[in-house]
């Protein structure tokens, strides 16, 4: 019996990856990740063995590619304000690029999927550790307002990456003309880099001191 070839494993996590921000965890069908792959059923299980290593395996790899990003952003010598500043232009663009993953994911964590559900509670606390860490430094060194930690993140958090995912919803939904503009004229005002930017900015100037 010939071996499979050594590359198997990846086309099926690609075809996952293609796949996952249209059907989420619960609609995703392991035949359908075959044919996406070009290879057959069996070739599946025999890589991945079971549904639930496999989607581990994707979701893992999308974030951990993140994640490898946005500690290099969040780390080096300059200051805390910058780093945060950093910090959440890099979740906005992740956000971003993946916002039809997002929305499936909030789909089936809602639901009660188990495999979404675990992989929330696995990551989030990940990136949102280092940027609460990042505010307290930006609050010690009086450069932020005083306000609780968990306020300050869902301000500064929310402000950078939900916009991001309702451009997704208002995609997915084929809204049309969502704030009297087209999809066209809508983007760039809302998820360029230049409007994420500007974004954090304004959200950071909101909690700034004044004077710092």
């Amino acid at each position: 019996m010939s071996r499979p070839s050594r590359n198997t494993d990846q086309l099926l996590i690609q075809a996952g990856r293609k796949l996952l921000p249209e059907t989420g965890i619960a609609g995703l069908s392991l035949r359908r990740v075959a044919a996406e792959a070009g290879v057959n059923l069996g070739m599946f299980y025999y890589n991945f063995k079971t549904k639930r290593k496999f989607t581990q395996l994707v979701l893992r790899e999308i974030y951990d590619e993140f994640f490898r990003g946005f500690s290099v952003e969040t780390t080096g010598d300059s200051s805390p304000m910058e780093r945060l500043r950093k910090a959440l232009i890099a979740l906005a663009r992740f956000a971003r690029d993946n916002r039809k993953l997002f929305l499936m994911m909030l789909h089936d964590v809602i639901g009660g999927e188990a495999e979404a559900v675990r992989f929330a509670q696995e990551n989030l606390p990940r990136h949102l550790a280092i940027i609460a860490g990042l505010i307290r430094d930006c609050q010690r060194q009086g450069l932020i307002k005083e306000v609780p930690l968990p306020s300050a993140i869902a301000f500064l958090a929310g402000s950078a990456a939900v916009p991001n995912i309702a451009m997704g919803l208002i995609e997915r939904t084929a809204a049309k003309k969502p704030f009297g503009l087209t999809l066209k004229q809508a983007e760039p005002l809302l998820i360029s880099d230049a409007a994420i930017a500007k974004r954090v900015d304004l959200a950071l100037g909101a909690l700034a001191k004044e004077g710092a």
